[in-house]
Protein backbone atom coordinates (compact mmCIF):
# COMPACT_ATOMS: atom_id res chain seq x y z
CA UNK A 1 0.00 0.00 0.00
CA UNK A 2 1.17 3.52 -0.75
CA UNK A 3 -0.87 6.68 -0.22
CA UNK A 4 -0.38 10.44 0.01
CA UNK A 5 -2.90 12.50 1.97
CA UNK A 6 -3.36 15.76 3.84
CA UNK A 7 -1.70 15.83 7.26
CA UNK A 8 -4.53 17.99 8.63
CA UNK A 9 -7.29 15.63 7.44
CA UNK A 10 -5.47 12.50 8.60
CA UNK A 11 -4.62 14.02 11.98
CA UNK A 12 -8.26 14.97 12.58
CA UNK A 13 -9.48 11.44 11.82
CA UNK A 14 -6.80 9.80 13.95
CA UNK A 15 -7.67 12.15 16.81
CA UNK A 16 -11.26 10.92 16.73
CA UNK A 17 -10.08 7.31 16.45
CA UNK A 18 -7.82 7.80 19.48
CA UNK A 19 -10.84 8.96 21.49
CA UNK A 20 -12.89 5.94 20.45
CA UNK A 21 -10.19 3.41 21.30
CA UNK A 22 -10.26 2.35 24.94
CA UNK A 23 -7.02 2.76 26.89
CA UNK A 24 -8.12 -0.11 29.15
CA UNK A 25 -8.52 -2.88 26.58
CA UNK A 26 -6.03 -5.74 26.61
CA UNK A 27 -6.63 -6.80 23.02
CA UNK A 28 -3.81 -5.40 20.89
CA UNK A 29 -5.79 -5.21 17.65
CA UNK A 30 -8.31 -2.91 19.37
CA UNK A 31 -5.50 -0.43 20.00
CA UNK A 32 -4.99 -0.18 16.24
CA UNK A 33 -6.65 1.61 13.38
CA UNK A 34 -7.37 -0.02 10.04
CA UNK A 35 -6.17 1.89 6.97
CA UNK A 36 -7.81 0.86 3.68
CA UNK A 37 -7.47 2.41 0.25
CA UNK A 38 -10.52 3.27 -1.85
CA UNK A 39 -11.05 5.17 -5.10
CA UNK A 40 -9.14 8.42 -4.56
CA UNK A 41 -9.63 8.06 -0.83
CA UNK A 42 -8.48 6.26 2.27
CA UNK A 43 -10.75 4.84 4.96
CA UNK A 44 -9.66 4.90 8.62
CA UNK A 45 -11.50 2.61 11.07
CA UNK A 46 -11.27 2.26 14.85
CA UNK A 47 -12.90 -0.38 17.00
CA UNK A 48 -13.76 -0.67 20.67
CA UNK A 49 -15.92 -3.34 22.28
CA UNK A 50 -19.07 -1.17 22.29
CA UNK A 51 -18.17 1.67 19.90
CA UNK A 52 -16.91 1.61 16.31
CA UNK A 53 -15.88 4.46 14.03
CA UNK A 54 -14.73 5.08 10.50
CA UNK A 55 -14.12 8.03 8.22
CA UNK A 56 -13.01 8.59 4.65
CA UNK A 57 -10.61 11.30 3.52
CA UNK A 58 -9.36 12.19 0.08
CA UNK A 59 -6.00 10.66 -0.87
CA UNK A 60 -3.74 9.92 -3.79
CA UNK A 61 -3.68 6.11 -3.97
CA UNK A 62 -0.42 5.03 -5.61
CA UNK A 63 -0.65 1.38 -4.55
CA UNK A 64 -3.94 0.00 -3.18
CA UNK A 65 -3.94 -2.08 -0.04
CA UNK A 66 -4.70 -2.14 3.67
CA UNK A 67 -2.89 -2.37 6.98
CA UNK A 68 -3.65 -2.20 10.70
CA UNK A 69 -1.31 -0.12 12.84
CA UNK A 70 -1.03 1.13 16.44
CA UNK A 71 -3.20 4.27 16.58
CA UNK A 72 -1.60 6.18 19.43
CA UNK A 73 1.92 6.11 18.01
CA UNK A 74 0.80 6.80 14.44
CA UNK A 75 -1.26 9.77 15.61
CA UNK A 76 1.64 11.13 17.69
CA UNK A 77 4.03 10.92 14.73
CA UNK A 78 1.60 12.52 12.27
CA UNK A 79 0.90 15.45 14.62
CA UNK A 80 4.59 16.28 15.06
CA UNK A 81 5.65 16.10 11.42
CA UNK A 82 6.18 19.53 9.91
CA UNK A 83 4.51 19.21 6.52
CA UNK A 84 1.24 19.57 4.63
CA UNK A 85 1.08 16.10 3.05
CA UNK A 86 1.97 12.69 4.45
CA UNK A 87 3.22 9.63 2.56
CA UNK A 88 2.36 6.26 4.12
CA UNK A 89 3.47 2.91 2.74
CA UNK A 90 3.25 -0.69 3.93
CA UNK A 91 5.14 -3.75 2.68
CA UNK A 92 4.66 -7.52 2.64
CA UNK A 93 6.14 -7.74 6.16
CA UNK A 94 3.44 -5.38 7.49
CA UNK A 95 5.99 -2.64 8.15
CA UNK A 96 4.44 0.83 7.91
CA UNK A 97 6.61 3.75 6.79
CA UNK A 98 5.58 7.35 7.50
CA UNK A 99 7.29 10.39 6.03
CA UNK A 100 6.48 13.88 4.78
CA UNK A 101 5.79 13.89 1.06
CA UNK A 102 8.29 16.64 0.19
CA UNK A 103 10.74 16.24 3.07
CA UNK A 104 13.07 13.26 3.07
CA UNK A 105 14.73 14.27 6.35
CA UNK A 106 12.08 12.60 8.52
CA UNK A 107 11.21 8.90 8.28
CA UNK A 108 9.47 6.62 10.77
CA UNK A 109 8.47 2.96 10.70
CA UNK A 110 5.86 1.10 12.73
CA UNK A 111 5.16 -2.59 12.98
CA UNK A 112 1.72 -3.23 11.55
CA UNK A 113 -0.70 -6.16 11.69
CA UNK A 114 -2.38 -7.92 8.78
CA UNK A 115 -5.64 -6.09 8.07
CA UNK A 116 -7.58 -9.37 7.96
CA UNK A 117 -7.24 -9.61 11.75
CA UNK A 118 -9.09 -6.33 12.27
CA UNK A 119 -12.74 -6.81 13.38
CA UNK A 120 -15.26 -6.02 10.61
CA UNK A 121 -17.29 -2.83 11.00
CA UNK A 122 -20.70 -2.87 9.35
CA UNK A 123 -22.55 0.37 8.66
CA UNK A 124 -26.31 0.56 8.88
CA UNK A 125 -28.34 -0.89 6.03
CA UNK A 126 -31.11 1.57 6.84
CA UNK A 127 -31.68 4.72 4.86
CA UNK A 128 -34.14 5.93 7.50
CA UNK A 129 -31.87 8.60 9.01
CA UNK A 130 -33.29 11.72 10.58
CA UNK A 131 -31.37 14.98 10.98
CA UNK A 132 -30.90 17.34 13.91
CA UNK A 133 -28.98 20.58 14.03
CA UNK A 134 -25.47 20.12 15.46
CA UNK A 135 -25.75 23.08 17.80
CA UNK A 136 -29.04 21.79 19.22
CA UNK A 137 -27.64 18.28 19.71
CA UNK A 138 -24.51 19.62 21.40
CA UNK A 139 -26.75 21.59 23.77
CA UNK A 140 -28.71 18.45 24.64
CA UNK A 141 -25.52 16.51 25.34
CA UNK A 142 -24.06 19.30 27.49
CA UNK A 143 -27.22 19.52 29.59
CA UNK A 144 -27.55 15.80 30.33
CA UNK A 145 -24.15 14.09 30.20
CA UNK A 146 -22.80 15.56 33.44
CA UNK A 147 -25.47 13.77 35.52
CA UNK A 148 -24.68 10.28 34.19
CA UNK A 149 -23.06 8.27 37.02
CA UNK A 150 -19.45 7.32 36.26
CA UNK A 151 -19.62 3.95 38.00
CA UNK A 152 -23.04 2.36 38.08
CA UNK A 153 -23.79 -1.35 38.04
CA UNK A 154 -27.22 -0.55 36.64
CA UNK A 155 -26.35 -0.17 32.97
CA UNK A 156 -29.63 1.53 32.11
CA UNK A 157 -28.82 4.50 34.37
CA UNK A 158 -25.22 4.75 33.16
CA UNK A 159 -26.51 6.04 29.85
CA UNK A 160 -28.75 8.78 28.47
CA UNK A 161 -32.36 8.07 27.55
CA UNK A 162 -33.11 9.22 24.00
CA UNK A 163 -36.80 9.59 23.13
CA UNK A 164 -38.16 10.68 19.80
CA UNK A 165 -41.61 11.34 18.47
CA UNK A 166 -43.01 13.08 15.40
CA UNK A 167 -42.57 16.54 16.89
CA UNK A 168 -39.77 16.38 19.47
CA UNK A 169 -36.61 14.75 20.75
CA UNK A 170 -35.92 14.32 24.46
CA UNK A 171 -32.77 13.35 26.32
CA UNK A 172 -32.87 12.33 29.98
CA UNK A 173 -30.16 11.42 32.48
CA UNK A 174 -30.19 10.54 36.17
CA UNK A 175 -27.88 9.31 38.91
CA UNK A 176 -30.71 8.59 41.35
CA UNK A 177 -30.27 11.89 43.21
CA UNK A 178 -30.94 14.28 40.34
CA UNK A 179 -32.47 14.23 36.89
CA UNK A 180 -31.89 16.24 33.70
CA UNK A 181 -34.53 16.55 30.97
CA UNK A 182 -34.02 18.51 27.76
CA UNK A 183 -36.57 18.71 24.95
CA UNK A 184 -36.06 20.04 21.42
CA UNK A 185 -38.94 20.59 19.03
CA UNK A 186 -38.15 18.87 15.75
CA UNK A 187 -40.52 17.51 13.13
CA UNK A 188 -39.71 13.96 12.04
CA UNK A 189 -42.20 12.65 9.53
CA UNK A 190 -43.52 9.10 9.82
CA UNK A 191 -41.54 8.28 12.95
CA UNK A 192 -42.96 6.06 15.68
CA UNK A 193 -42.53 7.07 19.31
CA UNK A 194 -39.33 5.30 20.32
CA UNK A 195 -36.86 5.34 23.21
CA UNK A 196 -33.34 3.96 23.53
CA UNK A 197 -30.52 4.23 26.09
CA UNK A 198 -27.31 5.64 24.63
CA UNK A 199 -23.86 5.04 26.20
CA UNK A 200 -22.15 8.25 27.35
CA UNK A 201 -18.95 7.48 25.44
CA UNK A 202 -20.67 7.89 22.08
CA UNK A 203 -22.13 11.23 23.14
CA UNK A 204 -18.74 12.39 24.43
CA UNK A 205 -16.97 11.59 21.15
CA UNK A 206 -19.76 13.06 19.01
CA UNK A 207 -19.75 16.25 21.07
CA UNK A 208 -15.98 16.63 20.67
CA UNK A 209 -16.26 16.31 16.89
CA UNK A 210 -19.22 18.65 16.37
CA UNK A 211 -18.45 22.16 15.18
CA UNK A 212 -21.95 23.52 15.75
CA UNK A 213 -22.49 23.99 12.01
CA UNK A 214 -24.64 21.74 9.85
CA UNK A 215 -26.66 18.69 10.85
CA UNK A 216 -26.11 15.29 12.44
CA UNK A 217 -27.81 12.25 10.91
CA UNK A 218 -29.05 9.53 13.25
CA UNK A 219 -30.73 6.16 12.93
CA UNK A 220 -30.99 3.15 15.22
CA UNK A 221 -32.42 -0.32 15.64
CA UNK A 222 -32.98 -2.50 18.70
CA UNK A 223 -29.25 -3.04 19.29
CA UNK A 224 -27.28 -0.18 17.74
CA UNK A 225 -27.31 3.55 17.11
CA UNK A 226 -25.63 5.08 14.04
CA UNK A 227 -24.48 8.71 13.98
CA UNK A 228 -23.08 10.46 10.90
CA UNK A 229 -21.31 13.84 10.99
CA UNK A 230 -20.09 14.84 7.54
CA UNK A 231 -17.68 12.01 6.57
CA UNK A 232 -17.41 10.64 10.14
CA UNK A 233 -19.49 7.56 10.99
CA UNK A 234 -20.10 6.19 14.53
CA UNK A 235 -21.71 2.87 15.44
CA UNK A 236 -22.48 2.15 19.09
CA UNK A 237 -24.17 -0.62 21.03
CA UNK A 238 -27.25 0.46 22.97
CA UNK A 239 -27.57 -0.17 26.70
CA UNK A 240 -30.08 -2.80 27.75
CA UNK A 241 -32.69 -2.46 30.46
CA UNK A 242 -35.61 -0.18 31.25
CA UNK A 243 -34.82 3.42 32.10
CA UNK A 244 -36.47 4.57 35.35
CA UNK A 245 -39.91 6.17 34.84
CA UNK A 246 -38.57 9.70 34.99
CA UNK A 247 -42.00 11.34 34.59
CA UNK A 248 -42.85 10.25 38.15
CA UNK A 249 -39.92 12.26 39.52
CA UNK A 250 -41.02 15.55 37.97
CA UNK A 251 -43.01 17.45 40.63
CA UNK A 252 -46.48 18.61 39.68
CA UNK A 253 -47.08 21.06 42.53
CA UNK A 254 -44.50 23.63 43.60
CA UNK A 255 -45.87 26.81 45.13
CA UNK A 256 -42.56 28.46 46.06
CA UNK A 257 -40.37 30.18 43.46
CA UNK A 258 -37.17 32.20 43.61
CA UNK A 259 -35.53 33.89 40.63
CA UNK A 260 -31.78 34.49 40.86
CA UNK A 261 -29.07 35.97 38.70
CA UNK A 262 -27.14 32.95 37.44
CA UNK A 263 -23.71 34.60 37.61
CA UNK A 264 -24.17 35.86 41.17
CA UNK A 265 -25.59 32.52 42.29
CA UNK A 266 -22.75 30.54 40.70
CA UNK A 267 -19.96 32.76 42.01
CA UNK A 268 -21.38 32.71 45.54
CA UNK A 269 -21.63 28.93 45.51
CA UNK A 270 -18.15 28.64 44.07
CA UNK A 271 -16.71 30.68 46.95
CA UNK A 272 -18.76 28.80 49.54
CA UNK A 273 -17.38 25.52 48.18
CA UNK A 274 -13.99 26.46 49.65
CA UNK A 275 -15.45 25.89 53.12
CA UNK A 276 -17.98 23.08 52.66
CA UNK A 277 -17.35 19.50 53.69
CA UNK A 278 -15.43 17.79 50.88
CA UNK A 279 -17.47 14.60 51.21
CA UNK A 280 -21.05 15.74 51.77
CA UNK A 281 -20.80 19.03 49.76
CA UNK A 282 -23.69 20.25 51.91
CA UNK A 283 -24.75 23.88 51.94
CA UNK A 284 -27.80 25.54 53.49
CA UNK A 285 -29.89 27.97 51.45
CA UNK A 286 -32.14 30.30 53.44
CA UNK A 287 -34.80 32.21 51.55
CA UNK A 288 -36.63 35.25 52.85
CA UNK A 289 -38.23 38.19 51.06
CA UNK A 290 -36.02 39.07 48.07
CA UNK A 291 -32.97 37.56 49.78
CA UNK A 292 -31.03 34.30 49.54
CA UNK A 293 -28.43 33.42 52.15
CA UNK A 294 -26.02 30.58 51.38
CA UNK A 295 -24.26 29.12 54.40
CA UNK A 296 -21.91 26.24 55.13
CA UNK A 297 -20.04 25.13 58.22
CA UNK A 298 -17.02 22.87 58.43
CA UNK A 299 -15.98 21.47 61.79
CA UNK A 300 -12.32 21.49 60.75
CA UNK A 301 -12.01 24.69 58.69
CA UNK A 302 -14.69 27.12 59.82
CA UNK A 303 -17.71 28.55 58.01
CA UNK A 304 -18.77 30.68 55.05
CA UNK A 305 -21.76 32.84 54.24
CA UNK A 306 -22.95 34.62 51.10
CA UNK A 307 -26.02 36.80 50.61
CA UNK A 308 -27.44 37.57 47.16
CA UNK A 309 -30.61 39.39 46.04
CA UNK A 310 -33.37 37.27 44.51
CA UNK A 311 -36.99 37.64 43.54
CA UNK A 312 -38.84 35.78 46.31
CA UNK A 313 -42.02 36.63 48.21
CA UNK A 314 -43.06 33.51 50.10
CA UNK A 315 -42.52 32.08 53.56
CA UNK A 316 -39.02 31.94 55.01
CA UNK A 317 -37.46 28.55 54.50
CA UNK A 318 -34.14 26.70 54.80
CA UNK A 319 -33.11 23.95 52.38
CA UNK A 320 -30.03 21.71 52.56
CA UNK A 321 -28.55 21.00 49.12
CA UNK A 322 -25.51 19.48 47.44
CA UNK A 323 -23.48 22.45 46.18
CA UNK A 324 -21.84 20.44 43.36
CA UNK A 325 -25.21 19.47 41.95
CA UNK A 326 -26.17 23.14 41.72
CA UNK A 327 -22.82 24.33 40.34
CA UNK A 328 -22.87 21.71 37.61
CA UNK A 329 -26.29 22.67 36.32
CA UNK A 330 -25.62 26.41 36.52
CA UNK A 331 -22.50 25.80 34.44
CA UNK A 332 -24.56 24.53 31.48
CA UNK A 333 -27.39 27.07 31.59
CA UNK A 334 -27.27 30.01 29.17
CA UNK A 335 -29.95 32.39 30.43
CA UNK A 336 -28.92 35.16 32.82
CA UNK A 337 -31.82 34.30 35.16
CA UNK A 338 -32.59 30.96 36.78
CA UNK A 339 -35.73 29.79 38.54
CA UNK A 340 -35.62 27.64 41.69
CA UNK A 341 -38.97 26.04 42.53
CA UNK A 342 -39.96 23.82 45.46
CA UNK A 343 -42.87 22.74 47.61
CA UNK A 344 -41.01 22.49 50.94
CA UNK A 345 -37.55 21.60 52.20
CA UNK A 346 -38.23 17.86 52.08
CA UNK A 347 -39.47 17.63 48.49
CA UNK A 348 -37.70 17.75 45.15
CA UNK A 349 -36.31 21.06 43.91
CA UNK A 350 -36.39 22.09 40.27
CA UNK A 351 -34.04 24.49 38.52
CA UNK A 352 -34.73 25.91 35.08
CA UNK A 353 -34.01 28.93 32.93
CA UNK A 354 -36.30 31.93 32.85
CA UNK A 355 -38.32 32.02 29.61
CA UNK A 356 -36.98 28.67 28.41
CA UNK A 357 -39.17 25.59 28.75
CA UNK A 358 -36.70 23.26 26.99
CA UNK A 359 -34.71 22.28 30.08
CA UNK A 360 -35.64 20.96 33.51
CA UNK A 361 -33.30 19.94 36.33
CA UNK A 362 -34.68 18.07 39.33
CA UNK A 363 -32.69 17.34 42.49
CA UNK A 364 -33.34 15.94 45.92
CA UNK A 365 -32.66 18.04 49.05
CA UNK A 366 -30.31 16.78 51.73
CA UNK A 367 -31.14 16.21 55.38
CA UNK A 368 -30.06 18.83 57.93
Amino acid sequence: MKIICSKESLSKVLGVAEGVISTKNNISILSNVLIETMDNAVKISACEITLNFFAEIGAEVIEPGSISVYCNRLYSIIKKLNCEEIEITSDSQNTVTIRPKDNKRSLYTLKGINSEKFPPIRPSDSTDFFSINQEAFMDMIKKTLFAVPANDNKKFTSGVLFEKSNDSIKMVSTDGKRLCLVTKDITIQEIENTSIIVPPKLLTEVNKLCSGNGDIKITFNTKNIYVVIDNFYFISNLLEGNFPPYQKVIPQEQNNKAIANKKEFYESLDRISLMSDKDSKKIIISLSKDTMKIFTENATLGSGEEIIPVEYDNQEIKIALNQTFILEVLNVLQNDKVIIEFKDNQSTITIKELDNAEYLYVMMPMSF
